[in-house]
């Protein structure tokens, strides 16, 4: 099923840069023994390296952005509150802003990379636009 994925997702037409969060660190934080168990089982870096292979053989690239306060930052106004997200859903307490929590993460994580990043705009309009399937385990 990775391969599947990666091959699909490194097809994008439009994209040129896939920007992921940096999840280095993700197993090493307590969270529970469901969760970590779930995170342990969860193939982050095989998913990666597929994606990353068939990517530059496409003449693709793959960055890492650093994930601090994604979940938590509103995608419109940029207000900061760790309420704004509740499982799943995301609400800004600030603006009222709602929508798929991840969807938002997601959003946040491509912003911050082209912020941070010293490319030209031209790339802006090549980086991967966020999409979130139905498809999560709450």
């Amino acid at each position: 099923m990775i391969p599947c994925v990666s091959k699909k997702l490194a097809k994008q037409p439009s994209v040129a840069v896939f920007v992921l969060e940096d999840l280095s660190s993700i197993r090493t934080q307590r969270r529970g023994k469901k969760m970590n168990k779930w995170l342990g089982s969860w193939a982050f870096y095989q998913q990666e390296q597929f994606l990353a292979y068939k990517a530059e053989a496409l003449g693709k690239r793959v960055v890492h952005q650093d994930p601090r306060y994604t979940s938590q930052k509103c995608n419109v106004c940029k207000y900061i509150k760790r309420t704004n997200r509740h499982k799943s859903r995301f609400q800004c307490k600030n603006c009222g802003h709602q929508t798929h929590a991840d969807l938002n993460a997601s959003k946040n994580v491509r912003d911050d990379y082209i912020l941070s990043s010293t490319h030209g705009t031209e790339e802006q309009e090549s980086v991967n636009a966020p999409c979130v399937s139905g498809n999560f385990v709450s």
